[in-house]
């Protein structure tokens, strides 16, 4: 096979577990692309969008955004079935990523003797997810969430755009989830029922999904810049918050108001049976990935090149 085909089939590949992320809650794009060696390759591609090589960067970025959108598709009906069924299972699952995939960013960390100042970045990253989760209970932000978008008042769209914005960090951000992030704040299941309200309500439904889709591109765009900057400024430091933001997500996804509310209303026996394995199944399963690109590593840099 071509090896320009390949690598093109390699990209789409990457993009749909990018996809996966942006509708399983646990699952960091930041993290797929990290551990696959396509993260340089990605930011630096958006960092150069703005530019007189836009056509070229831009034909870097279809495969993985090709590879998204069809994930998305594919995981959007099994997703909202489970979520409505058996959410501590499913929940579990993404758990199981996000704890199979702490090895990674800890072989990227161990180059090094630990400091306090390692500590100090890891915690500030832990502080930050899980603050989330717990504010999310202290404000009940589930109800508040629902009644927002049962009225259709005009601040509701600033605030999709907004929360487009800051979910768009599971995309390129190692470690943080923004479908988790969504779930926490109580947006989640409201984002993705959008969908299914559109034959019902096609204005308003669209208006709202159109709304958050900006937020999410705004987002991207940023939040690339930003984490190459980092990464290639602050590698260590950064590594370290991403870190921490990952150990707390796996916190977070269980502590906050709508998982409180769901284990205390509509817990069943389905939940009971699936969750362990399916704790098991997402851990072993993100860490054979983690396994995989141990055995073969590539250079992060030569991907970056734009060809």
């Amino acid at each position: 096979m071509n090896s320009k085909v390949k690598e093109t089939l390699k990209d789409a590949a990457v993009g749909a577990g990018i996809g996966c992320a942006v509708i399983v809650p646990g699952i960091s794009g930041g993290t797929i692309a990290l551990v696959t060696g396509a993260f340089k390759k990605i930011v630096t591609a958006v960092d150069k969008l703005l530019s007189k090589l836009f056509w070229k960067n831009l034909a870097i970025l279809i495969p993985f955004g090709i590879g998204a959108i069809l994930a998305v598709a594919a995981l959007y009906f099994p997703i909202t079935l489970a979520f409505e069924h058996c959410m501590l299972a499913i929940v579990c699952l993404f758990a199981g990523f996000m704890i199979g995939s702490v090895p990674s960013i800890i072989d990227k960390v161990t180059d090094q003797k630990l400091n306090w100042k390692d500590i100090v970045f890891e915690i500030v990253g832990f502080i930050i997810v899980v603050g989330f989760g717990l504010l999310s209970i202290h404000f009940n932000l589930n109800t508040s969430v629902q009644g927002m978008f049962s009225n259709n008042d005009w601040y509701l769209y600033p605030i999709l755009l907004g929360v487009g914005i800051i979910s768009s960090t599971g995309l390129i951000v190692p470690g943080f989830s923004g479908s988790m992030l969504l779930m926490v704040i109580g947006f989640y299941d409201k984002i993705l029922n959008l969908v299914k309200q559109i034959p019902e309500q096609p204005l308003w439904s669209i208006l709202r999904l159109f709304t958050f889709a900006i937020g999410v591109l705004v987002g991207f765009i940023v939040f690339s810049k930003t984490m190459k900057r980092l990464f290639e400024k602050h590698a260590r430091a950064t590594n370290f918050v991403v870190l921490g933001f990952l150990v707390g997500s796996i916190i977070a996804i269980f502590v906050n108001d709508q998982m409180f509310n769901y284990l205390k209303t509509s817990l069943n026996t389905l939940d009971y049976i699936l969750a362990p394995i399916f704790l098991i199944v997402g851990l072993v399963v993100s860490y054979l990935i983690v396994v995989y690109v141990r055995k073969h590593p590539e250079s992060e840099t030569q991907n970056a090149e734009n060809k």
